[in-house]
């Protein structure tokens, strides 16, 4: 689940749709984790897409603990 995206950025979460993917982004930015929405833009435009664009949620590599531990406390992030 936590792959390098690059050496600054990790995934912490895949998610099945744009909705779900944007609620646990926004726990997490108001638990002070800074995150981004990967893969959203396409499945927003284009709305079945989300059964084969990853939807992932993307935070500051230093981050990735917490931001871990805040998703499994509220059963998020496949």
């Amino acid at each position: 689940m936590a792959d390098n995206r690059d050496s600054q950025t990790m995934t912490v979460g895949r998610f099945p749709s744009l909705q779900a993917a944007e609620l646990a982004a926004g726990m997490l930015r108001t638990n002070g984790v800074p995150c981004e929405v990967g893969g959203g833009t396409l499945a927003s435009v284009l709305p079945l897409t989300d059964t084969w664009t990853p939807i992932e949620l993307i935070v500051p590599q230093e981050c990735a603990a917490r931001a871990r531990e805040l998703l499994a406390s509220h059963g998020d992030g496949q």
